[in-house]
């Protein structure tokens, strides 16, 4: 049995033999390769490879920052964790996301006044374009909504009075009607403004090799953080269309549509047969809200915090 350490194991080896054929790329492939060493318990190694991350400056090298605070703060090691910090406040990175991730990593260690401090300074960073005005919103899940939300969330713990910024923070609205994947274009065609909201059916990630070894040819590769990245990188682009589409993640494992199909006598392969069993899930409550809180457990079912999993706001 192939267990979730090392799966990420092998994905790491993955990665790190694609670095001699993609220089341009370097950066970004030591980052996920150290995530995945570090989940997989090899945190010696995910340090190595973040620090030759930092080395390389830019974007890349602000980002390695944050990330070896984090691997250092869950090893314990918070002096070394706090000079990466100082580092990185010292190095003063062009890209917002550094200061936004910092602030949520001191937020979540309840450190409430240094991560308000990174959250001012994201906000400082952001154009006005960025941020709510008279005819702008940028709504929830954009990247200047969350860094408002989390500016809010501290000084809400801190005990602070509301701010200008505070009231402007876009809440998620209520749950409009059900519109399957199949009817969204003829939904957003019929009323461009209404909100809808959009069942995707998905397989959840220990359940993607069964998938596959059950099925190849409906799952063609057993690649779960391809299929998966692809999805949540999908459904951020739908969230902030102009539509302001909500989103439902409904999971299907090998033995529910095992049981359906031989339940019903329909056969697998059938798209009209998975929606079927997309609309028995979905009505047996079996939903899952996207995008999840950011400290709850990711909708992908890795069993980690979807801020530290397909929630990550440099994810590619």
């Amino acid at each position: 049995m192939v267990t979730r350490s090392s799966a990420d194991a092998r994905h790491a080896r993955a990665l790190e033999r694609e670095l001699p054929d993609y220089p341009d790329e370097r950066g970004e492939i030591l980052l996920e390769a150290a995530h995945h060493w570090h989940r997989a318990g090899e945190h010696g190694r995910a340090i190595a490879l973040l620090t030759e991350c930092v080395e390389l400056g830019g974007e890349d090298g602000g980002l390695a920052r944050c990330s070896l605070a984090d691997v250092l703060f869950d090893l314990g090691r918070g002096d070394e964790a706090q000079d990466q910090l100082d580092a990185l406040r010292r190095d003063r990175p062009a890209s917002i996301t550094p200061y936004f991730l910092v602030g949520e990593l001191l937020e979540e260690r309840r450190e409430y006044d240094e991560a308000l401090r990174w959250f001012n300074i994201a906000v400082s960073r952001c154009t006005e374009e960025d941020l709510p005005g008279p005819d702008r919103d940028p709504g929830p899940l954009s990247f200047a909504g969350m860094i408002l939300a989390g500016r809010r969330r501290v000084r809400r713990a801190l005990g602070l009075p509301a701010d200008n910024l505070d009231n402007k923070v876009v809440e998620p609205g209520a749950a409009p009607p059900f519109v399957d994947q199949a009817g969204l274009d003829d939904a957003l065609s019929d009323n461009a403004s209404r909100s809808v909201q959009v069942r995707v059916l998905f397989w959840p990630r220990p359940e993607i090799p069964l998938a596959h070894e059950r099925w190849p040819q409906l799952v063609q590769h057993r690649d779960a953080d391809t299929f998966l990245r692809e999805r949540e990188l999908a459904n951020r682009q739908l969230a902030v269309a102009p539509n302001r589409t909500r989103i439902v993640m409904v999971p299907l494992t090998v033995a529910k549509l095992t049981e359906y199909a031989e339940r019903t006598g329909k056969d697998v392969a059938d798209d009209a047969t998975r929606k079927a069993c997309m609309e028995e899930i979905a009505d047996e409550g079996g939903v899952i809200d996207w995008p999840p809180p950011r400290n709850a457990p990711c909708w992908c079912g890795a069993g980690r915090k979807y801020k530290k999993c397909c929630g990550r706001p440099d994810l590619h």
